[in-house]
């Protein structure tokens, strides 16, 4: 289902069974999907561009996102453009800082985040 779209082309899709708190702030300056059972807790930040200066000029630089189903996201977790992609059955802990693309059936968390330990 399409929600909204940003005036840099973003689209954002969710799936069914999914839950997000009101306080979440999805930037979707690119492409964000969320598939099914997804639960993203409060004051969760996700980003999907960054900038880069070339000389006088600034640019952005954006990238989608897909988050896969069965996915708990903890409270006050920062994902930034550089992931694209959250594997299904993963965990990402409170106040975890995302720089990457998170696997499937992991628990992943810290600043920088990092797998804490992969799950059956």
């Amino acid at each position: 289902m399409i929600v909204d779209r940003h005036s840099c082309g973003g689209r954002f899709a969710i799936g069914s069974g999914c839950y997000v708190k009101n306080s979440v702030n999805i930037d979707i300056t690119d492409d964000v999907t969320i598939v099914n059972d997804v639960i993203i807790s409060d004051e969760v930040l996700i980003l999907t561009h960054d900038h880069d200066v070339e000389g006088d000029r600034l640019n952005i630089i954006h990238s989608p996102l897909i988050i896969k189903s069965n996915v708990f996201i903890g409270v006050r977790a920062t994902i930034l453009n550089s992931c694209n992609y959250i594997g299904c059955n993963s965990v990402i802990g409170a106040c975890t800082v995302v720089t990457k693309d998170v696997p499937d059936n992991v628990i992943y968390a810290g600043n920088p985040g990092k797998i804490i330990r992969k799950l059956k």
